[in-house]
Order: C-alpha cells, then sequence, then structure tokens
C-alpha cells in the first residue's frame, strides 16, 4: 500500500480539529483514502519572532499550553512543526529572545521538528537541538543541483510550488523520500510578488506589527478545486503518481489563516473517501 503522510496546518486555533481528525483517522482508517498518513501538524505560537510565511499576532503562549500542544499531538503520534521561517531573524533572535528560547527548549523535550528558512538559523539549530529541520518553500528553489545540496543538508525540503507538475524536474530529484510538495497552493503560477510578500509578512512578525500589503497579488479566486488542470494544485490521482512514480512521500496541505469551512473542504477532498465526507465533517463539527 501506498503511504501518502501528510502535514496539516495549524496547531494552535485549529488544534482540536486536527486532533479530532486524527483520532478519527485511528478509530475508522476504512472512511480515510488508500495510503492516508498523518505526519505532523505545523504552525507557530503567536507573536514569535521566529514565524514566518503568515503573520501571526495575538497573546503569547504561556508554557504550559506549549507543552499542553507539543504533548497532545504526540500522544496521537503526529509530530509538531514550528515554522521557524521569518527570512530576518538570525542567531541572536533564536538566543536572546526570551519567548523564542522558551519556545525551543520547550519543543526539545518533545518530537518537533523546525521548518527553516536560514541556513545561519539551521546550523544553530544543529549545533544546540535536537530537531530534524525542514527547509522551508519560501526559499524558492527552482534549480536542481541546488535543491539536491539541499536535500543531502536537511531532513526534508518543500518543493518550490512551481515544479510540483514538472515531472521531468522531479525525476532528478536524487531523494525524493525526503522531498515535500504543497498539494493545494492557489497563489498565481510564477507569482511576481510572492517573495515580497514573504518578506513583509516577516517584518511585521519580527516588528510586532500587522500592516497592508500593497502589491497586488494574482491569486485566483477560484474554489482550489478549479485548478486541478493547471501547473500547481494536485488531484488526488497526481499525489499518487508522485508516490508510485516518483518515489514521494511526504505532502503538505496549505491552510494556515484559512477560513475553517474552507479549510474542512480541502482536509476532506485529500483526506477521506467521498461517501464519508458528511460522516467526518460532522466529527469535526462544522
Amino acid at each position: 500500500m501506498l503511504d501518502l503522510n501528510y502535514a496539516l496546518p495549524d496547531f494552535t486555533s485549529g488544534l482540536q480539529m486536527n486532533l479530532s481528525l486524527i483520532e478519527s483517522w485511528r478509530n475508522n482508517p476504512a472512511m480515510f483514502r488508500d495510503g492516508v498518513r498523518f505526519d505532523s501538524v505545523y504552525d507557530c505560537f503567536p507573536r514569535c519572532k521566529a514565524n514566518g510565511g503568515r503573520h501571526y499576532s495575538g497573546l503569547q503562549y504561556p508554557p504550559f499550553r506549549m507543552h499542553a500542544t507539543f504533548a497532545a499531538l504526540n500522544d496521537v503520534g503526529v509530530k509538531a512543526r514550528l515554522t521557524f521561517t521569518n527570512m530576518f531573524i538570525d542567531t541572536h533572535v533564536l538566543r536572546d529572545d526570551a519567548y523564542v528560547r522558551t519556545i525551543l527548549d520547550i519543543a526539545s523535550d518533545y518530537d518537533v521538528e523546525i521548518i527553516v528558512y536560514s541556513d545561519e538559523v539551521a546550523e544553530y539549530l544543529r549545533q544546540n537541538y535536537p530537531f530534524k529541520l525542514v527547509l522551508s518553500t519560501t526559499r524558492e528553489i527552482t534549480d536542481i543541483e541546488a535543491l539536491n545540496d539541499a536535500l543531502e543538508r536537511f531532513d526534508y525540503v518543500v518543493l518550490n510550488y512551481n515544479l510540483n507538475k514538472d515531472y521531468d524536474f522531479i525525476a532528478q530529484v536524487a531523494h525524493p523520500e525526503r522531498l515535500e510538495v504543497m498539494v493545494n497552493e492557489v497563489c498565481a503560477p510564477n507569482c511576481p510578488v510572492r517573495q515580497k510578500h514573504y518578506e513583509h509578512e516577516s517584518r511585521d512578525q519580527l516588528n510586532g506589527e500587522s500592516t497592508l500589503f500593497s502589491e497586488e497579488c494574482g491569486r485566483p479566486k477560484v474554489d482550489f478545486t478549479e485548478l486541478f488542470d493547471g501547473p500547481i494544485v494536485l488531484a488526488n490521482e497526481e499525489v499518487v503518481r508522485l508516490r508510485a512514480d516518483y518515489g514521494i512521500r511526504h505532502f503538505k496541505i496549505v491552510g494556515r489563516n484559512r477560513k475553517r469551512e474552507k479549510l474542512v473542504d480541502i482536509l476532506l477532498y485529500y483526506l477521506v473517501r467521498p461517501e464519508h465526507h458528511e460522516d467526518v465533517r460532522r466529527m469535526l463539527g462544522v
């Protein structure tokens, strides 16, 4: 049987929903698609300066809530992944910011992995903590030699979304078992402002601000299922093809900051057999 290992979004506001989904799979695996496994849930705690990708304000978590979050995920056999992908942090933030240091110290007691953007951050974490490291898609690697080099240095690398269906490129990946593919990224192909948007979110997070991103994003205003014929969003058959034909085992569902109802639709599509969508939707209370 194929193993399709999924990373799910949001272990803060979405923690209970994800735990319910994983428990449903553990108790009723026949309701889920063939090969589905739950590998990790990714997110970061509010106001953490190391967070990137999506700005996250709110109240800082006290240590007991961090412990409870990591423990709850590990108890159902799933890892937490911290999004330490801020493009402007360095080792000084990891070492000197008390909140960031608390997160790292507590996380080191659990099965936690860390998603990073910076080589400097990655090297500091390697030297001081036991975490496996994931190189973020925010690096936007498009060169096969650079990607294969990264796969030698990191435990996992998230593929540039523009290459999701470039099968000639994917066939050259040296370690496909360590590659992770984002299945439902709806950003425009080769979006010209994507990197600027990542930088904007990183600055806001680092400065504790929430400012408007002024550039016009070309993201299509349609349901993700209407994008299966395009070069990025994967239908379930294409996910299976990547596993069966190219050896890719790890898949990421994009969804931090998505509205709950929209996110549930995405989760149901990729994870649950169609005849059980409404059953699982009721279990999730949506």
